[in-house]
């Protein structure tokens, strides 16, 4: 988190209304998946189920809005208020924040053809009401793909509770008037254990593992600000780590260059310093791209450090001229200019140069 203070309050309640929006629209949509107007009890009437059906939906909404602003407003992520109506144009997780746009405007559809059901004729709501139950799956893998703490133990308890209702209900709708309709429900049941399945393999290899923060899209800004505060918050990271003499290193790496959904391109260069314990480089450049593969820079990050503590130093590019990068750089040792001077071949995108250090 910024300035390593830890997480700020408004980081706290992104993430329980998430997790509460979640919860809600779980129940509104088992109760619609199981047909709520056939479901009911002689203690339970119709009315009452159908109430609650409504009211979930409605708090959800509401928990949503609060869920969007507060992801927002906090400074940590660069999430934009566009960002929450389009999807997939986020600086931050481009992939799985863009699911959680597509779900919240799911919602709001499935909430507006509800109170205005009247108006739109009960086969538009109808076609609109079921399209719109597709946010439950797609805001459950947001919150995997782009939660901080998809990994802890009541995270995914929650999920799994979230999964065990809507499947039961499912089982219920599918199991009401057997046999009739027997190929769709077959259907409908084996596209259900495919997509469980899906999750199951995804998880260990995504959320769940190692470097998902990454590999998910998070700015290596962000990356290099939560290491520095990492170290700065624990006194023994950094002991025995004093500000280097200068010195001149020998560098080789790789150079990878994709584009992102906004349109800009990202370049990555991974080097490799030799026979220094500073031997780990990463340099991440964003802009138009130009000819030739490089890009008119608009941003960048550059983290500087040893195995063990990879972002000990981190800053940003000040001049970039072909492949000459000078980037200033701080860390809790001291403050560093770095100056790469690299060579790029195109056809195997290794990288090799030099790259000299003052404190």
């Amino acid at each position: 988190m910024p300035g390593g203070a830890g997480p700020s309050a408004l980081w706290y309640l992104t993430r329980g209304t998430g997790a509460v929006t979640l919860i809600l629209l779980t129940i509104s949509v088992a109760l619609g998946v199981a047909d709520l107007r056939r479901t009911h009890t002689e203690r339970v009437p119709r009315f009452v189920i159908d109430a609650v059906h409504r009211s979930t939906s409605l708090l959800a909404l509401a928990f949503l809005v609060v869920h969007i602003l507060t992801s927002v407003l906090d400074p940590f992520a660069p999430i934009r208020l566009i960002d929450a109506v389009v999807p997939f144009v986020s600086a931050y997780r481009p992939v799985w924040l863009g699911l959680g746009t597509v779900a919240s405007d799911l919602l709001i559809a499935l909430v507006l053809t509800s109170v205005l059901r009247r108006r739109f004729g009960h086969r538009a709501w109808r076609a609109t009401h079921w399209l719109a139950y597709a946010c439950w799956p797609i805001a459950l893998v947001h919150g995997l793909g782009t939660g901080s703490d998809a990994n802890t133990p009541w995270l995914l308890a929650l999920t799994a509770a979230s999964v065990l209702v809507v499947l039961g209900a499912f089982g219920v709708r599918v199991a009401s008037g057997w046999p009739d309709h027997l190929r769709a429900r077959v259907s409908a049941a084996s596209v259900s254990v495919a997509a469980l399945i899906g999750l199951l393999i995804w998880l260990p290899t995504g959320p769940l593992a190692s470097g998902w923060a990454r590999r998910a899209g998070t700015p290596s800004s962000l990356l290099a600000g939560a290491a520095s505060a990492t170290s700065t918050n624990n006194p023994n990271a950094n002991a025995g780590v004093a500000t280097p003499a200068a010195f001149t290193a020998s560098v080789t790496g790789t150079v990878v260059q994709s584009q992102l959904a906004n349109g800009l391109a990202k370049i990555d260069l991974r080097l490799a310093l030799a026979g220094r314990d500073l031997s780990k480089l990463d340099i991440r450049l964003y802009g138009q791209a130009t000819g030739g593969g490089g890009v008119a820079m608009t941003s960048s990050a550059v983290k500087l450090g040893t195995a063990a503590i990879p972002a000990l130093y981190s800053g940003q590019v000040t001049s970039l001229t072909g492949t000459d990068i000078q980037a200033s750089l701080r860390g809790t040792p001291g403050a560093l200019v770095l100056l790469a001077r690299l060579q790029i071949d195109p056809t195997t995108n290794a990288v090799t140069g030099t790259v000299s250090v003052q404190p």
